[in-house]
Formats: structure tokens, sequence, C-alpha cells
């Protein structure tokens, strides 16, 4: 047997075999012996490393660390579990855990001696210990081991539409790298190309400095609906989604394209930048949102203290409004149907600004 940290491990040609433990005190003279023997088929974590970290090169010793203690690694399955209490001035005596590490490990490799087996032995256990997150890159993961692609793709596919992400994720969470792979070179060169973000939002506040995250609309929903809720017109006060240009695209003040708002939950004006070709050299132009088919009111509603100029009844939104228009932009970069334009700004080529 050899050792990773606190745990002990052997390798045959198809299983690597673990068994942890730890020892931690219990009272004023009682230390508790804890132990869990698990297993997994070797090839499984290779199969989530190409999938899931194809950049990342590891040496023979490093990966053989890593199927132990690694952050990015597929879980065994558990096959026995055990604990009693000592004195601390005794020695512990590890004579029991070993001797049935041994008996369950022959047991289960004679039931099992295959990597196929092996996922009849993931499907036959509950593992109540594990989350079902754990459960399904380990199930995933096998098969593929085994070579059944087209299963391995769909049980990843049906675990996606329960919402079932995994147990790590990266770019985007661990089941949809695994499907993606299951289906093969092309499926998965297209998966990774959908890995480049989109568009980015920025929150502006009045506190803090302006906090900013990338998006991938392949793979982020985005929570718009929590950040429009979450202003209140004094310190949060305005939320950015901005289309990014084509990856290598040189900056072209044309191509400028994002969605704003400013405000409160309660009360706020939503504004969007687009190429628009008007006289006097424009290229683009930011206007005010309204809805149609709505009496404007006067054009005093007022939405936060960090602007000066008000907006017209029609102009002003509700957080679960703006949302909406928020998702149809995200998805379409675009404004859906359904709403008027009061263009307030126009940039020329250079991205000098005109009022409108």
């Amino acid at each position: 047997m050899r050792f990773v940290s606190n745990t002990g491990f052997i390798v045959d040609d198809v299983y690597i075999t673990s068994l942890s433990v730890t020892v931690h005190r219990v009272g004023k003279d009682l230390l508790q012996m804890s132990w869990t023997t698990g297993i997994k088929p070797m090839a499984v974590d290779d199969i989530l490393w190409a999938s899931f970290l194809p950049d990342v090169q590891m040496g023979t010793r490093m990966r053989l660390n890593r199927r132990i203690n690694g952050t990015f690694r597929v879980w065994p399955l558990t096959l026995d579990e055990g604990r009693r209490q000592v004195a601390i001035a005794s020695q512990p005596d590890w004579s029991d855990a070993l001797g049935q590490f041994s008996r369950v490990h022959a047991e289960f490799v004679a039931k099992h001696p295959t990597a196929a087996s092996f996922v009849e032995a993931v499907r036959a256990h509950s593992d109540a210990e594990q989350r079902p997150s754990v459960n399904i890159v380990r199930e995933i993961t096998a098969l593929l081991a085994t070579g059944a692609n087209a299963e391995a793709a769909d049980v990843a596919d049906a675990a996606i539409a329960r919402g079932e992400q995994g147990n790590m994720s990266s770019a985007t969470y661990v089941t949809k790298y695994l499907a993606a792979y299951a289906k093969g070179p092309q499926a998965y060169s297209a998966f990774t190309a959908s890995l480049v973000p989109t568009h980015d939002v920025t929150r502006i506040s009045a506190e803090q400095p302006p906090w900013s995250t990338e998006l991938m609309r392949a793979h982020h929903q985005g929570r718009f609906d929590q950040e429009l809720r979450a202003l209140d017109g004094a310190d949060r006060w305005g939320l950015v989604l901005e289309v990014r240009p084509p990856v290598g695209a040189e900056k072209d003040h044309a191509a400028v394209r994002y969605l704003q708002s400013a405000g409160s939950a309660a009360a706020m004006m939503l504004e969007i930048r687009q190429p628009d070709g008007l006289d006097h050299g424009d290229v683009s132009v930011r206007s005010v949102i309204g809805r149609s088919g709505v009496n404007p009111g006067l054009q005093d509603v007022a939405v936060t203290s960090h602007l000066s100029e008000n907006v017209y009844h029609h102009e002003a939104f509700t957080a679960a409004e703006a949302a909406d228009v928020f998702r149809a932009y995200y998805h379409d970069d675009a404004l859906p149907a359904g709403y008027t334009l009061r263009p307030v700004e126009a940039y020329s080529v250079t991205g000098e600004a005109r009022r409108l």
C-alpha cells in the first residue's frame, strides 16, 4: 500500500482502491478513529481530465496524487466505512480497518472485474452519503471508460435537463463538458468554441468601484432579476449589459452596443446604444427606451439623484419589467418589439459624443 497524505491506496490493472483515515479527539481521554474504503477505475479520472482540463499537463506522479486528493477528480464509490474509539494513551490499532479493506476490495474486484461491471455497481449502490452531483459524474465517466459514449451522452443530457450540474465547474459546469466530450471531437470542438464570453455585466454603485463579470450566452442565464431588484437608486443605482465584439476585432465605436438601467427597483430608466447612421457622421446612438402604445405623460419622473435628467412616465420601468427587456436583449442583442426609442446622444467614428 502506498500513501498520499492520510490516504492509503493500491492500484491494479483496472482500479485504484483507497483507504482514507482520520483521527480526532472526542473527549478528554478518547480518540475516534474513522476510515472509508473507496474504489474507482483508473480510467475515469483520465476521461474527466481530458474533457474538463484538456490544457493541463500532469506527469505520472501528479496524476496519481490527483486521483487521491485532487480538487478535480472522480470521487470513488464507497465500499466500506468504520469507526471506533480508543484511549488517547493507547497506540491506535488499524489492523481491523486494514483487514476489512482487503476483504471488501477482493470481493468487489471479483464481482466487478471490469469498468463495464463498475457501471452496474454504481447504479446498484444508492450511495446515500454522496450527493447526486458526485454520482452523476461518476456514472458518466464510467460509461465513457467502457466506450459507451452514446449512453454517456444520453445520461449527461438528461442530467443537464434536470438541472444537475455535477460537483465541479470551470467556464461552465462539468456535465456540459462531459456531454460534449461523449458526442465526439466535432461536438466537443463546437462546445469549446462556445466558451468564449459574449457579454459583460457591470454593476454601478456610489459606495464601491464598478463590479463586472463576463457572461457566455450559451451557458449563463445571467442574474438580471436579482441585480435589478437590488437597485435602490442611491448606492446600487445602475446595471450595464454590454455586447462583446468578436474575438480579435479592432476597436470600433460603431460596434459598441449595450443596454443599461439607472434608478431603483420601483422606478428605473432603460437606455440602449446601438449602431445608427444619422447626420453629422454619427455611427451610433444612445436612446431612452419607452413602452409603445402608452401615454408618455410628463417628463417629470426622477429615477435617481445620480442623474439630472428626468424621464417620461412611459420610460419608467419596475425591476420585473426591466428584467424582461434585459433577458430579451441578452438572447438576441436587440430590443424586442413593443418599445419606443428617444435618441439622446450620438457618437462619431472617433467616439466623440453629441447631445441630441
